[in-house]
């Protein structure tokens, strides 16, 4: 028996085996080869399950709206699940305040007692481990901010980080956490004992300071709260660090797909090898007793490595996901996606229920999974998350393939198709779309571009990973406006003359020389992904499993999707004959979705019309290499 649904956080627990959690509020327990020992029964209200812990033969899970729930670890028989709407302190909630959605992983268990944040942020659960008992309702540790981690490693000092990169050192036998220190703009996602050298590591997502959104990696705490030390090795969210048994090796890795091997025997934060060719983004890892080492990806593969950082197996989980979509050129009925295989073709049509897309194609390129993609007459140029641009005809073939300088981001065309630009950690490239030759580089300030247009006037315009735009005289390259908007991009485009943006701070209109003039952010609660204007309606997803609706011209909100049946990545819109147009909403697990838009017909601006999935598929069999680093900043 194999896992069937997406896992998003891995435990090893010695004497049981691999412990893991999945999108759809399940765990199970793996043995060495990948195959499922054990699973807790479907859960009604089942939501991905972030936080993980096992203490006294329990398993502890947080969802991500908050609700908690308790397993029997011989079993995985589900006992308990406390509600995140009813579980709360409501004389200290706002009128008519609801749990809100998030990804938190932070659980902390000593002496007996759980401590964990609600679906309320600003409050926090005391549990009794054995029976369940909520014992007290109490402000949350971290103020409004919920728990992220809770490391209890250390014999008498304990660790708290929260998603505003702060760091609290204290004991939970008092609950009392007086010292604080700031570590990073984002998000810690993991603080971790080392007791080789009596201090604790903590990951960064954004950075902080001069480096904040440029680059990241680990910091080093003493027990006291000094920060001794740091190693910026990142240009993305640092997902995880963990421990060799000994703590002789440190293992680190994130969001730019590697797994870097840290030679722990001194102080000194040195990397000794870094691993790289993983399928995708990493986004856990966990080390058994006898040294291996198991990382997870974000498609849901998992790998076994030896302590070295040498493959030993690999799970071949069945993936998908829909990581972008653009209308075809000249044909609004036709939808190109990008996806873990390649680039798949859907066209609207109709059946005798309605609407539906019907599958033309799924192109698998063998050049890692496409993260975004351009539509031209005929095809389409992609960008893959193993550094490759690529152009892909109608018909399947590729044209060619140019190797990128580093991790790209997003891309983009001139009008006439002439030209493609290709953002990346090292800046923008322009590529001649005819045969994929490197036409110009350009430059900002040394600085990670994450997204980029062709203006009206075929003038580039980047914006860094810091927020930093800038628009380029189209035959010269020199700089003719500069805005520094502050905020990390996803993507970017140009729509009836003015630039949209989307990532942290919502969906911005933007005119050039003068800033930002618009906004679209309300109630999404994470990262927006993707945005899509269409016909006087706003509509903007977010890492929250959300996609809102906003009145284009006032910037009202109008309407909420919330508990999608996964994470949505990308939206386009798509028009029947009729020119009647349709909200198509792609997902991880190869999800696309469609809805009516129409408020004549639907009443409001979502109407579910039909689910549909592309075709899962293992990811190439292609093992992770290594390569020698030296252990300085990239920056």
């Amino acid at each position: 028996m194999i896992v069937t649904d997406r896992i998003i956080r891995i435990l090893y627990v010695e004497g049981h085996g691999l412990l893991c959690s999945d999108v759809y509020g399940r765990v199970h327990l793996l043995d060495d080869r990948f195959q499922v020992v054990r699973s807790s029964p479907f859960v009604r209200q089942g939501r991905p399950v972030y936080g993980l812990v096992v203490a006294d033969g329990w398993v502890i899970g947080k969802d991500r709206m908050g609700a908690i729930l308790r397993w029997r670890l011989d079993t995985l028989e589900l006992v308990d699940r406390l509600d995140p709407a009813t579980v709360c302190d409501r004389s200290a909630l706002l009128p008519g305040e609801e749990p809100s959605p998030v990804s938190s992983r932070g659980i902390g268990v000593w002496a007996g007692r759980v401590h964990v944040t609600s679906g309320y942020h600003q409050q926090g659960l005391v549990l009794d481990l054995d029976t369940f008992e909520v014992l007290e309702i109490r402000p949350n540790i971290c103020g409004t901010s919920p728990m992220e981690w809770a490391c209890t490693e250390h014999p008498t000092r304990h660790a708290v980080s929260d998603k505003k990169g702060h760091l609290r050192l204290g004991s939970f036998d008092g609950v009392d956490f007086p010292d604080v220190v700031k570590l990073d703009d984002g998000n810690i996602h993991r603080v971790r004992y080392d007791h080789r050298h009596d201090r604790f590591w903590a990951t960064q997502d954004f950075g902080a300071g001069v480096t904040a959104d440029v680059a990241n990696g680990v910091v080093v705490v003493s027990t006291t709260g000094e920060k001794q030390d740091e190693l910026l090795f990142a240009r993305d969210d640092v997902e995880f660090v963990a421990f060799s048994p000994d703590c002789r090796r440190a293992y680190a890795g994130g969001f730019d797909g590697e797994l870097h091997v840290f030679d722990n025997t001194d102080p000194e934060l040195r990397i000794a090898r870094t691993v790289t060719g993983f399928p995708h983004q990493l986004v856990d890892c966990a080390v058994a007793r006898n040294g291996d080492v198991w990382v997870l990806c974000q498609d849901g593969e998992v790998l076994r490595l030896d302590p070295d950082g040498d493959v030993v197996a690999r799970m071949g989980f069945h993936r998908q996901a829909v990581w972008d979509l653009q209308p075809g050129v000249g044909d609004p009925s036709v939808i190109w996606c990008a996806t873990d295989d390649g680039v798949a073709v859907v066209a609207l049509g109709q059946d005798r229920a309605g609407p539906l897309l019907r599958v033309r194609a799924e192109h698998r390129t063998g050049l890692g999974f496409t993260r975004r993609i351009a539509p031209l007459p005929g095809g389409v140029v992609g960008i893959t998350r193993d550094g490759y641009a690529f152009r892909l005809a109608d018909d399947g073939r590729i044209g060619w393939t140019t190797r990128l300088p580093a991790l790209p981001h997003t891309v983009a065309v001139t009008a006439d198709g002439a030209r493609a630009l290709v953002c990346t950690n090292a800046g923008a490239v322009e590529l001649d779309t005819t045969d994929g030759a490197a036409l110009r580089r350009f430059d900002v300030s040394g600085l990670p571009v994450w997204a980029g247009v062709y203006l009206p006037s075929d003038a580039p315009m980047l914006v860094t990973r810091n927020g930093v735009m800038v628009v380029l005289d189209p035959d010269t390259g020199e700089v003719t406006w500069r805005f520094d908007q502050g905020e990390y991009p996803k993507r970017m485009w140009v729509q009836d003359g003015r630039v949209h943006v989307v990532g942290d701070g919502g969906l911005k209109e933007i005119v050039v020389g003068l800033g930002v003039t618009c906004r679209w952010s309300k109630l999404l609660s994470n990262t927006v992904e993707n945005a899509v204007i269409v016909d006087g309606t706003v509509y903007a997803s977010s890492y929250g499993m959300q996609v809102a609706a906003y009145d284009h011209t006032t910037a009202a909100f109008v309407g909420l999707l919330e508990d999608l049946p996964d994470y949505p990545k990308a939206l386009t819109a798509v028009r029947d004959a009729a020119g009647v147009a349709y909200l198509v909403v792609g997902c991880r697990g190869g999800l696309l979705s469609t809805y009516q838009i129409d408020k004549a017909h639907g009443g409001g601006p979502f109407a579910k019309l039909r689910d549909q999935w592309l075709t899962r598929r293992p990811a190439p069999d292609a093992h992770p290499a290594h390569s020698d680093v030296r252990s300085t900043p990239c920056v």
